[in-house]
């Protein structure tokens, strides 16, 4: 059985966390901002609020998952926990930078659906790379969709 997917990274936006996270909490937007996102109901960013979410990725395949907002600290945190094709804790840490903001993206979620579970076992270099394309796509669509006033882009550290 193919182990969780794991991601860890950061970047650096030219805005306050405040404003990070305003937009960040803009949920009426996020299928506009992110072209893989087809479902994405959300009742909030509050504790104990939720959301169903459809994702196609660009292997032949969508996830659907339920996500519930465990903690949230404003302009600092979102915590979350995700169930349905994917399983497993994901969170949002924003923390002050000289630049703007350093935002934290990281979760760690297991496949369970069981065909795509087999299918992992020998496709998980695939199953990757299209994660990391999702990843990737989200972060320059929410650049130029929700941050387009932002004065810098975002950079990896």
């Amino acid at each position: 059985m193919a182990g969780p997917f794991r991601f860890d990274r950061t970047w650096v936006f030219g805005v306050a966390p405040a404003e990070l996270f305003a937009t960040v909490s803009r949920t009426e937007c996020f299928t506009d901002w992110w072209s893989w996102l087809r479902r994405c109901d959300v009742d909030g960013i509050r504790a104990g609020a939720g959301a169903t979410c459809v994702i196609r990725a660009p292997l032949p395949y969508s996830l659907r998952f339920d996500v519930r907002i465990d903690r949230v600290e404003p302009d600092a945190l979102i915590a979350t926990s995700v169930r349905g094709d994917l399983q497993g804790p994901a969170r949002l840490e924003i923390s002050p930078d000289d630049a703007g903001c350093v935002a934290r993206l990281t979760w760690s979620l297991e496949l369970r659906d069981p065909v795509l579970r087999r299918v992992a076992v020998l496709t998980r270099p695939a199953m990757e790379w299209a994660h990391d394309r999702v990843v990737a796509v989200g972060v320059a669509e929410f650049e130029r969709h929700a941050l387009a006033d932002a004065a810098r882009p975002p950079r990896f550290v």
